[in-house]
């Protein structure tokens, strides 16, 4: 991942917002974040060797949570066309694949947030 740039975050940052327009996905190399429903309640944590900000990789993807760190945090950005066309690298199938996935994923944390 030596080709994406490295973007370090404060304890209590604002990564993003719900709502925000999905440009970067995430890889945590050090700390912790937190994933907050549009009520500012917490619903999960991810920490070093997790990966978010998953809607990146779909065309026109919406932030569904905002992400505070927790503690101070290192990132590994990867952007929306780099992370598109490196699947696209594998098979335009997978690509199909984990947009069904994170489609998934997204409605379950609606569920959830509800």
């Amino acid at each position: 991942m030596s080709n994406f740039a490295n973007q370090s975050f404060q304890d209590g940052a604002v990564i993003f917002s719900v709502g925000d327009v999905a440009a970067h996905l995430y890889f945590i190399q050090s700390g912790t974040v937190e994933m907050l429903n549009a009520q500012g309640v917490v619903f999960a944590e991810a920490a070093q060797g997790q990966t978010f900000g998953e809607a990146a990789i779909l065309h026109g993807g919406i932030r569904s949570a905002t992400v505070r760190a927790k503690g101070d945090v290192t990132c590994t950005l990867m952007g929306t066309q780099e992370a598109c066309e490196l699947l696209h690298t594998y098979s335009p199938l997978l690509v199909t694949i984990v947009e069904a996935l994170l489609l998934q994923q997204s409605m379950q944390n609606t569920l959830r947030q509800g």
